[in-house]
């Protein structure tokens, strides 16, 4: 068997219990979005797995079609005519400038290699293996900064509730 078809079968045989997922589905959406939704969810597994090795590809479907899902029913739970301010209240602004002002507190803080996977990874939505060849860096590298960041700014936010 070559290389290129072991990939192949190896995600074939993660889906071929996909059913599971089929009946999960029709379960929490109606008939033409879980058919929707499934066959996004196979078809990003398939497109994730071109870029890299995918362990347990029946558990990634999951996951994207769990994410589906949650945006499907916030979107339908929000209706138009119940939405009457895009505002927040004042108590709201309040808390979220203290919240911006700890996250550029911690990201002055960190380390430049930090800051900048970081950056790349949580606010540019660049992918572990694009932040790596930008920075030079291994994939692992750029997942151990971005655990890191994300430790930094939780123990500021614990520091700043404590006070």
């Amino acid at each position: 068997m070559s290389t290129a078809e072991k990939p192949n079968q190896q995600l074939s045989q993660g889906l071929e219990n996909s059913g599971s997922l089929a009946r999960y589905l029709e379960r929490n959406a109606s008939k033409a979005d879980a058919a929707d939704i499934f066959q996004e969810s196979i078809t990003r597994v398939l497109e994730q797995s071109r870029q890299q090795p995918i362990q347990n590809p029946l558990a990634y479907a999951f996951t994207v079609a769990r994410h589906m899902l949650m945006r499907l029913k916030a979107t339908a739970a929000d209706p138009v005519d119940e939405l009457i301010c895009q505002r927040a209240n004042p108590e709201e602004q309040v808390s979220q400038q203290q919240t911006v002002a700890l996250l550029e507190q911690a990201l002055q803080q960190m380390p430049a290699l930090r800051r900048e996977a970081f950056v790349l990874c949580r606010m540019e939505g660049k992918s572990r293996s694009e932040i790596a060849r930008a920075m030079q860096i291994s994939d692992d590298a750029v997942s151990k900064h971005v655990s890191r960041a994300l430790a930094d700014i939780q123990r500021l936010i614990d520091q700043h509730r404590s006070r």
